[in-house]
């Protein structure tokens, strides 16, 4: 005998709200990932510039120390 078509209906409904829900709750969680991954590459940004300043610093001291080296004659 088939099933009443309200109860298929419903059962069906049920199992859609479940899968929203879940969607959710999967999507709060990707979204939270995001955020934080978001600040780890800002900071990673940051890390990338503060190192190549101090490169180019060092570059420029050393190319001093070398121009003066280049002055001595031995």
């Amino acid at each position: 005998m088939a099933e009443d078509p309200f109860v298929l209906i419903e059962k069906r409904i049920n199992d859609l709200v479940g899968l929203v829900s879940t969607l959710k709750k999967e999507n709060a969680a990707i979204s939270a990932q995001l955020g934080q991954k978001s600040s780890d590459a800002k900071e990673l940004a940051r890390k990338v510039t503060e190192l190549t300043r101090e490169r180019d610093e060092i570059r420029g001291r050393v190319e001093k120390i070398l121009s003066r080296l280049e002055t001595i004659e031995l």
